[in-house]
């Protein structure tokens, strides 16, 4: 499915092949890809560059990485770039999308139980229920399970970059500078798919020193390439 979907996307969507970003894009997560080692052996990483001025980047499962323009308003360097590159490998190679499939088809099997339950009652009733499940599943579990898949996509993404020799100081900037592009805008964090931009900072400063041995030791950094 990823696969498939990643090729639709490179039909439908504008793609930038040339200049001094691609190019970029294409050394930065080249090299953070190899810092995944065994964690995921067989992947077939590709990485594409999407001209629309969103502040965003995604990953697809088998490899699949897309950086949209908009994200070079925010970021200023490799390393800063090498931080978003591990982030949207980590999501790969933690497999969070099939997770997340798995997850949305329990949800809808305990949703179509829970209309054969009800059933009996009468329309009012049916409805409050409904929608009380509805509510339930998305803010209980759903974003919830969300935001720990991008908590966790921050942590692993910033032992990559330390891996591939890319800084990983710079990392808790990065969701600095997102959160001042923003404005400070979007919904209540408990309703958002994503941890504030505020929270991943200071997680990813509380993270930091163990990254910076792994920096540290990176044969980048040590001269054994």
């Amino acid at each position: 499915m990823g696969l498939s979907t990643f090729e639709e996307i490179k039909k439908q969507q504008p793609l930038i092949t040339s200049g001094r970003n691609y190019e970029m894009i294409q050394r930065v997560g080249n090299r953070v890809a190899k810092a995944v080692g065994s964690d995921l052996p067989n992947a077939d990483w590709e990485f594409i560059y999407i001209d629309e001025n969103q502040r965003n980047a995604f990953a697809l499962p088998g490899g699949k990485i897309a950086v949209y323009d908009g994200l070079f308003e925010v970021i200023d360097n490799e390393d800063e770039l090498a931080f978003i590159m591990g982030h949207e490998v980590a999501h790969v190679t933690a497999r969070h999308a099939n997770q997340r499939l798995s997850q949305a088809m329990v949800i809808a099997g305990i949703g179509i139980g829970v209309g054969y339950a009800i059933e009996d009652l009468d329309q009012s009733e049916k409805q409050l229920i409904v929608a009380a499940y509805g509510l339930g599943s998305t803010v209980g579990v759903a974003l919830p399970y969300s935001r720990l898949h991008e908590s966790e996509a921050d942590f692993i993404g910033q032992l990559y970059m330390a891996r591939a020799g890319y800084n990983p100081e710079v990392s808790p900037g990065v969701w600095d500078k997102m959160a001042a592009a923003s404005g400070g805008g979007g919904p209540p964090a408990f309703l958002s798919t994503h941890p504030s931009n505020q929270n991943r900072a200071e997680e990813l400063r509380k993270s930091l020193p163990g990254a910076m041995k792994e920096y540290q030791n990176s044969r980048y950094i040590t001269g054994e390439r």
